[in-house]
């Protein structure tokens, strides 16, 4: 019975293992990595949407004045 209740009870050992160091070390430095880089990835998407955002609207206003051209045109046509 004895040795039933030393089974039961747990203990820490007091070494510490390298890999597990190492392993700790690695995995904090890849989140600064990746949430460093994250900030100039959305930095990036910002400028391209407002890049994509300006061409969009030269596009509409070109496309206008297409419209009003071949509109005028066919106001002529049915003119005659």
């Amino acid at each position: 019975m004895l040795e039933f209740d030393e089974k039961e009870h747990w203990h820490m050992k007091k070494e510490v293992n390298v890999a597990h160091v190492i392993t700790t070390v690695a995995m904090v430095v890849s989140c600064f990595w990746f949430f460093s880089d994250l900030d100039k990835r959305i930095a990036s998407n910002t400028t391209e949407i407002e890049h994509i955002k300006t061409q969009r609207t030269e596009d509409q206003r070109r496309i206008e004045k297409s419209l009003d051209s071949i509109n005028k045109k066919l106001d002529r046509i049915l003119e005659k």
